[in-house]
């Protein structure tokens, strides 16, 4: 098994866009990118209301799909081709990179997750948000069925001041526990704007023009389907993903023309659900940690240098799907002999570490603390109230 996977390994696919960027970038010119700690985006504007949500009864979907789910996805993604490209501005399979990814490492403006407690996840969210910067904003997203803008606030008053949590409702919020895949993705155009870009997700949680409005931002779409959970970049660039399932065929010019890659790296299905946040994520521009031995040299070619961690014994379990805000750390511990080396290695790389019970997220939700998290830039929140109109409960 092993040879097996050094062979699947060997043949990873990386497609680097430099070749086919056009010349007149707007991030060219100085040749630099602004210092991630400094970045700013201007205030939001107001925005009109948003519709009320439909009430579903359905419980909060694990993490993956099914064999079902996922053939329909990967049918899907075929099918859209190349009108998913139109209004990109490509020319002959070249496209101008208009944008840049936010990079989750850099300053934290917003820590954004569902309402919901699932999966035992009540220490793992209170903790993450008893860790948000002094500065930050905790959004807190729900419909408006059996959760109260006071139920909210009793939970996470304790840990964070009530006037830096703002309670929205987004339509289908029971569906979006897994934050990470259903809220857009956010990057950074060439005026340090913030962007947010719209794919369409699994479990049909598609509250992307109502977050756009909400921060005010310009919104890309495209039809295919995919998750954010399956998209790690550092802020110059350099993307990373598990190149399996339905993203398979998600061309390379739309995650240069919409998500800011200048360079793909697409790495074989080795272990869980296929999204790269399980096993990959970056500590900073060109640092690194993964559990898989197998990723180790791919990366190091990409010129990063790379931590190892260790992998616990659980099937879905896993250190590397940390959630990062301004030096601290928390990490998905399980009870483990292994949980404090995984702590010590985040130490090693500067970062203050803290522990998030993740033994029924992974194992029965399938994901971990990165997944049921967004963390957006640092948009000024003085507008705020004015943007979420109607969904501010």
């Amino acid at each position: 098994m092993k040879n097996a996977f050094k062979t699947i390994t060997a043949v990873a696919i990386s497609l680097i866009f430099a070749a086919s960027v056009k010349a007149a970038s707007p991030f060219d010119g100085s040749g630099a990118f602004e210092d991630p700690g400094l970045m700013e985006v201007p205030a939001v504007t107001e925005a009109s209301a948003v519709a009320e949500p439909s009430r579903t009864e359905a419980e909060v979907p694990a993490h993956g799909y099914t064999s079902g789910q996922l053939s329909e996805m990967r049918q899907h993604n075929a099918s859209v081709g190349a009108s998913a490209n139109k209004g990109l501005g490509l020319e002959d399979e070249r496209v101008e990179i208009r944008y840049r990814p936010y990079a989750d490492y850099e300053k934290t403006g917003y820590l954004i997750m569902s309402a919901d407690f699932n999966f035992n996840s009540r220490q793992a969210k209170l903790l993450m948000a008893s860790k948000l910067p002094a500065d930050g904003t905790l959004v807190i997203f729900t419909d408006t069925y059996g959760t109260t803008k006071e139920d909210v606030l009793r939970e996470y008053g304790s840990v964070v001041p009530r006037e830096r949590i703002k309670v929205v409702t987004l339509p289908g919020a029971r569906n979006g526990f897994w934050a990470r895949d259903g809220i857009p993705v956010p990057a950074i155009d060439a005026s340090n704007n913030l962007v947010v870009v719209d794919a369409v997700y699994g479990h049909r949680f598609e509250p992307d023009a109502e977050i756009a409005r909400l921060f005010g931002a310009r919104m890309e779409k495209h039809g295919y389907y995919f998750e954010g959970g399956n998209f790690m970049a550092n802020h110059s660039g350099t993307c990373i993903m598990v190149n399996a399932h339905a993203h398979v065929r998600i061309p390379d010019s739309v995650f240069a023309g919409q998500y800011g890659c200048r360079e793909m790296i697409r790495l074989p299905l080795v272990d869980g659900i296929g999204h790269i946040d399980e096993h990959v994520r970056f500590i900073s521009e060109k640092v690194v940690v993964t559990d898989l031995p197998e990723y180790k040299d791919v990366l190091q070619g990409k010129g990063l240098t790379v931590h190892m961690m260790p992998k616990p014994s659980g099937p879905f379990e896993t250190y590397v799907n940390s959630l990062i805000m301004d030096g601290k750390v928390i990490v998905p511990v399980f009870g483990r002999s292994t949980d404090e080396q995984a702590l010590a290695v985040y130490r090693s790389l500067g970062l203050e570490a803290f522990g998030a019970d993740s033994r029924t997220l992974s194992n029965d939700g399938q994901g971990s603390v990165h997944c049921i998290t967004m963390t957006y830039p640092a948009v000024p929140a003085r507008e705020l109230m004015k943007a979420l109109g109607a969904t501010e409960l």
